[in-house]
């Protein structure tokens, strides 16, 4: 076995020196050398005084002269008592110079295995590798562990983020996310919205063997997902190393936050807080399009207070942990940007505030995960499992969910913005007040979704299922329609405008009749004449919000204003 001595640069960093500094000690003692002498010196005239004065029968006493050695004893024992406590704190402080300077030597550990191979000729030889020293490793991981729960307990936590931060960059070392294992269909590109009927029986026929569809269990089951299931776990070490981390005592995690501010004061750890506060939403019950704002305000104010925030984060960036199991891990503020997490289970995770933005979470088990006002831009779930996941307030722009299952999600308010949700399952999930513009939902379930107040601003939503949707207020504004089932879907007070309505599936007027549109809409003959509240001319999009907003405000006498004549 061999050990990888750890560079003097590193021990420097961590505190850790090869001998203790003496400078300050030496002035200290020199001062206090020569206090001492000075009173030895007034100790001892005293003495040969009274000394003087038994010798010649004057009324000195024995009594005296204990005083006079008692006065002469007590600087040394001041003394003493003083070097004694230094001593004492040099050797402290060398006794975790030693263990940490050892636990650190066992994270590098290695060990000479012989393999029984096959050289060119064919035949079976022996040859000599070195491979790590698991064993060893995971002992210097566990001592590590100790020595910050010390540090905490001992010595106001002075060496806790330290020994966090040699675990982060050892699973960022042995764990990178260069050594991920790539999905074997790659990527792939949508059709468009326009594509004929041929070209789009071939994209449902590649979807059907890329996500697959809904098992006995319940589950989305496909390709990715047995891929996913199939991924090599991480390194046993490299779990000892994230259970350590998860292990970490609340006293530990106040000292993180606490770690790098101006005060010691810290009142609270903003990464363990719901971004709902006290006043989170009844689960799936519908949400007044007003407490859903003001609940938006609230997610602002709590992710100003995570962005404000200057403690200690883990720093897992960039990280290969497909397949990890971390159901249950608190995990809040971590950040987990460009991580490769493929088929890790996440279930009931606590990643509330942390940062996994073009993090890949393909074919991932999120079920009931606490991802509220995370940060998730760019981020790949494809195939992801993510029913009954709060993702309330969460960044979700430009994120891939393709072939995901979101039912029944928290997604109240959340920032979905040119994300790509094709073929995903949003069934009875809660979308209230959400920014969805420029989203792709071609073919996505959305059947008794909460949507109201939704922004579908250029949204795709091409063979979209909204059976029984709860549209109300929301935008449609160049939305794709094209073959999307609106059968049964409530639209009071949704606005349309520059959308083709002629080739929605199944749409009645009892859909339509409390929306409000002009004549941008596109118009299906066999619906009949449009609602007589809309325009019979086109809008600009001024007027047009001043048209909806007298319409909303008293539906029973709004009449629409006539065309502007031409100059």
């Amino acid at each position: 076995m061999t050990r990888k001595t750890p560079p003097k640069d590193l021990l420097d960093w961590m505190g850790v020196s090869d001998a203790p500094d003496w400078s300050r000690a030496r002035l200290l003692g020199r001062a206090v050398s020569f206090v001492l002498l000075l009173l030895f010196l007034l100790a001892l005239g005293s003495a040969l005084v009274v000394l003087g004065g038994i010798l010649t029968g004057g009324e000195g006493s024995l009594g005296a002269g204990a005083l006079i050695v008692a006065i002469l004893s007590a600087p040394f024992l001041i003394w003493g008592t003083w070097i004694k406590h230094r001593t004492l704190g040099f050797q402290k402080e060398g006794h975790l110079t030693d263990r940490l300077a050892k636990a650190v030597e066992q994270l590098g550990a290695e060990k000479t295995v012989k393999k029984i191979v096959e050289n060119d000729d064919g035949n079976p030889v022996t040859r000599e590798t070195t491979e790590p020293n698991l064993e060893v490793r995971i002992g210097g991981l566990l001592s590590l562990e100790r020595i910050a729960q010390d540090s905490v307990a001992y010595d106001k936590g002075r060496d806790h983020v330290r020994v966090m931060e040699i675990i982060c960059a050892y699973i960022r070392n042995n764990a990178p996310a260069n050594i991920a294992k790539k999905f074997p269909l790659g990527e792939w590109s949508r059709p468009l919205v326009d594509a004929d009927g041929e070209t789009l029986a071939v994209y449902q026929k590649y979807a059907e063997l890329r996500w697959g569809g809904v098992s006995e269990a319940g589950y989305y089951d496909g390709n990715i997902i047995e891929w996913a299931r199939s991924l090599p776990p991480p390194r046993v070490d490299i779990m000892v190393a994230l259970t350590v981390l998860e292990r970490r005592s609340e006293l530990q995690r106040s000292y993180e936050a606490a770690h790098g501010q101006k005060t010691d004061d810290v009142e609270e750890r903003p990464f363990e807080i719901p971004s709902h506060g006290s006043s989170e939403p009844p689960d799936l019950q519908p949400v007044n399009l007003a407490s859903a704002y003001a609940f938006r305000d609230q997610i602002g104010k709590r992710r100003q207070v995570r962005h404000e925030y200057q403690g200690y984060r883990l720093d897992l960036r960039q990280t290969c942990l497909q397949r990890a199991q971390l159901c249950a891990f608190r995990l809040g503020g971590v950040l987990l940007d460009d991580s490769r997490l493929e088929g890790a289970q996440l279930g009931k995770a606590q990643l509330t505030g942390a940062r996994l933005e073009a993090a890949r979470l393909d074919g991932a088990n999120l079920q009931a995960t606490q991802m509220a006002g995370t940060g998730l831009r760019w981020a790949r779930f494809d195939g992801a499992i993510l029913i009954d996941a709060q993702l309330e307030g969460a960044r979700l722009g430009w994120a891939v969910l393709e072939g995901a299952c979101l039912e029944e999600a928290r997604l109240e308010v959340a920032d979905l913005r040119a994300a790509k949700l094709t073929g995903a399952d949003l069934g009875r999930a809660k979308l209230e007040g959400a920014n969805l513009s420029l989203a792709s939902l071609n073919f996505a379930d959305l059947n008794n979704a909460l949507l109201e107040g939704a922004n579908f601003y250029s949204a795709e939503l091409e063979g979209a299922n909204l059976w029984r949707a709860n549209l109300n207020s929301a935008n449609f504004e160049y939305a794709r329609l094209e073959r999307a089932k609106l059968d049964f879907a409530t639209l009071d007070g949704a606005t349309f405008r520059s959308v083709d309505l002629s080739a929605v599936s199944k749409l009645t007027i009892k859909e339509v009749a409390r929306a409000f549109g002009d004549a941008s809409v596109v118009w299906p003959d066999d619906l009949g004449p449009k609602p007589a509240h809309w325009p019979n001319w086109e809008l600009d999009i001024s007027s047009f919000d001043t048209e909806y907003a007298l319409w909303l405000a008293d539906p029973s006498t709004y009449t629409p204003p006539p065309p502007p004549t031409s100059p």
